[in-house]
């Protein structure tokens, strides 16, 4: 399994940046399927098959943090495979080998995985290759195992699909790849000042197309538009595949899309009556919300799914949550209700006490998760100290079942995260600050890097510079000192009205402010270590 692949792909020519998703690591696959009243693989000592791996970006994190699991992935892209290898030889990693081979190639004797997972690949190769890509998901997986593919989807795409067919005509004539992608932009650019928007549906969908090619980077929409082949299906084509080759749907990596809970009360109890079983009923859910893309998690048909999710299940679940307190208030008595708002966009309004510190905890510690015996004593403490007479009245246990049973609702609407491991982060900023090793180490090579919660965090040319000297040695204040001489050495450029400083008190101010802000942003995104 370790012959080169001489054959140059689309993805040599405009490689595609490799980072990790979070949506595929294999904790938050077991998380699912534990919720669901599955065993999942013990994700420590796991096997994990990622099919289209790039240069390593969403398996090499993994493997560091799991040294007694193995992680093998595979990609046709040679200079691709050739920078996630040397990835792996820089970090001194053991447990993961990257092939330069086609998915086509994967048989018994690459052995059985816990974990197979796929994304952003399903979409964008022919029927046979998706049948093999499936058939994989079944016949090299483990009995207890899971398996992730994302995949594009209709309704939703017959949308973009118009905008994908109208870019490749005018870019037909173009040979070069960057000439394709810059006159890409300029179509949809075109059309979207062409078209009027008032009471035009059209012309709001070109509007919205637009602003999403506004955000992307080139190499996204040259591989998601202007490859030959982007082939969605429906949700129950998909599941149907699935079906044929002996594995069925789990769920999706992002749970509270699962649920009806979401729409009106009609809606809800129609989706309820025309739906004969969990494939039809996320079908018509596919229709009411013209959805677009999925994140699939299949185990092997028969296994012991039970949907029927209870609070007692969530005992196992470490939970984050970065929700705020709207209006600043902060009164834990059962008297004031208080609307809690994640960044992401939901929201719940809460008056139990308990539930309400219990929030407010988990706020101070993030991006840490807590078990619920940790939350729960935490947001007892809350009480006490806020004087609330309930807190002395109830037992632990029993605030403990009503914390599980509002976290549940919580995790409903995407407000709190359950978890079944994180890394090994903390909380608070240290006398003497540390990078992640994983961290520094993706640090030097581009202007983000990933942090212990297996997400990319952009960087700026401050805190590129400063990374590698907070490496657990220096202090505050050698930070500081270090910034400081990295300015005068021309490394770090600090202007004031466009033109160079050189006052010694002003460089010094700037950078104790940068240090600080820095390790804050650090802090927050999961990047210092104890």
């Amino acid at each position: 399994m370790t012959e080169e692949i001489v054959q140059r792909t689309s993805y040599d020519d405009v490689p595609y940046e490799s980072n990790p998703f979070p949506q595929t690591h294999p904790q938050r696959l077991a998380a699912l399927a534990a919720l669901f009243g599955l065993n999942p693989p013990d994700i420590q000592k796991c096997r994990v098959l990622e099919m289209g791996c790039a240069s390593g970006g969403n398996l090499i994190p993994m493997a560091y943090h799991f040294p007694e699991a193995e992680f093998v992935g595979v990609d046709l892209a040679l200079e691709q495979v050739k920078v996630g290898r040397n990835v792996i030889e820089d970090l001194g990693l053991k447990n993961i080998r990257i092939e330069n081979a086609s998915i086509m190639d994967i048989d018994e004797s690459w052995g059985k995985f816990d974990f197979v997972i796929s994304h952003g690949v399903f979409s964008w190769v022919p029927g046979e290759v998706q049948e093999k890509m499936m058939a994989v998901c079944s016949e090299n997986l483990t009995d207890g195992g899971l398996a992730y593919l994302s995949y594009n989807v209709y309704p939703g795409w017959h949308m973009r699909g118009m905008i994908r067919h109208m870019m490749l005509y005018h870019t037909a004539q173009f040979e070069d790849q960057p000439r394709k992608v810059q006159q890409a932009r300029a179509l949809v650019d075109f059309l979207a000042k062409s078209v009027p928007t008032e009471n035009n549906y059209y012309g709001l969908l070109l509007k919205s197309e637009m602003d999403l090619l506004k955000k992307s980077k080139d190499y996204y929409l040259f591989h998601e538009h202007l490859e030959d082949r982007n082939e969605p299906m429906y949700f129950h084509q998909f599941a149907e595949m699935a079906n044929k080759h002996g594995v069925q749907y789990l769920g999706e990596s992002d749970f509270s899309t699962m649920l009806t809970s979401g729409f009106s009360k009609e809606v809800s109890e129609t989706l309820k009556r025309v739906s004969k079983n969990i494939i039809q009923t996320e079908q018509y859910m596919d229709f009411v919300r013209n959805r677009m893309f999925r994140q699939t998690i299949m185990c092997k048909t028969g296994s012991p799914v039970n949907r029927n999710v209870t609070a007692d299940r969530l005992e196992k679940y470490l939970f984050a949550s970065s929700a705020k307190a709207q209006d600043d208030l902060t009164d834990l008595s059962a008297e004031t209700r208080i609307t809690f708002k994640s960044p992401k966009g939901p929201s719940i309004s809460i008056s139990r006490p308990i539930t309400k510190a219990a929030l407010f905890a988990l706020k101070e510690v993030w991006p840490k998760a807590l078990g619920i015996d940790e939350l729960t004593a935490a947001a007892k403490k809350k009480l006490v100290e806020e004087g609330i007479a309930e807190a002395e009245k109830v037992e632990d246990a029993q605030f403990k079942q009503i914390l599980l049973a509002d976290m549940l609702q919580c995790m409903t609407i995407s407000l709190v995260e359950y978890h079944l491991w994180q890394g090994d982060f903390v909380s608070e900023v240290s006398e003497k600050p540390k990078v992640s090793p994983l961290g520094a180490a993706y640090a030097k090579m581009r202007p983000r890097t990933v942090n212990q919660r297996h997400e990319t965090v952009p960087l700026d040319a401050a805190l590129m510079n400063m990374i590698p000297l907070a490496d657990g040695t220096r202090d505050k204040a050698a930070l500081v000192e270090g910034m400081v001489a990295l300015v005068k050495e021309g490394v770090l450029s600090l202007k004031r009205e466009g033109k160079p400083v050189e006052d010694p008190e002003f460089i010094q101010t700037t950078m104790e402010k940068v240090v600080e802000n820095g390790l804050n942003y650090l802090k927050n995104n999961a990047l210092l270590v104890g």
